[in-house]
């Protein structure tokens, strides 16, 4: 193999690892929702920072994945944070605005901010128990969630 075949295979390797930390309903990258936190630190060679404080719900970071916090609840990990819009399964970028997004995605229902008056959800429903969940403000995207509900239908995180 010649240096131009492993200077490419890196390449390929480096594209292939960015293009799977998507986020969606079902996970992140290579977690997905529902799975028990023992079991994701085994499969990515790491252990959640901080330690879970609350066994009932805390939220966590892998190193790997900078751009997420994971909801930790009895053991499973059932949500992911992102506090910007990441790559993810819908395909809504940050550029765009809340009637961008609704225009890409018709299937998006939004609703009333809890917090912010200028504020909206869109919720991305994926069958009856998971969805993917995006905040605006002022007619901007901000931040998104993942996961299973309960949990991704939660205002406030844990821990």
């Amino acid at each position: 193999m010649t240096l131009r075949h492993v200077f490419l295979a890196g390449l390929f390797g480096l594209s292939t690892t960015a293009s799977g930390q998507v986020l969606s309903p079902d996970g992140y990258g290579k977690i997905q929702f529902g799975q028990r936190l023992d079991a994701v630190e085994r499969q990515l060679g790491q252990r959640a920072a901080p330690r879970p404080a609350d066994p009932a719900c805390s939220m966590v970071a892998f190193k790997r994945y900078p751009q997420v916090r994971f909801m930790v609840e009895n053991g499973v990990i059932t949500r992911a944070d992102a506090k910007r819009i990441v790559r993810n399964s819908a395909s809504i970028t940050a550029r765009m605005s809340v009637k961008d997004a609704q225009r890409h995605r018709p299937a998006l229902q939004v609703g009333p901010h809890k917090y912010d008056e200028n504020g909206q959800y869109l919720t991305l429903a994926q069958g009856k128990d998971k969805a993917l969940i995006f905040e605006a403000s002022k007619g901007k995207l901000q931040r998104m969630r993942a996961g299973i509900k309960p949990a991704v239908e939660y205002v406030e995180t844990c821990g």
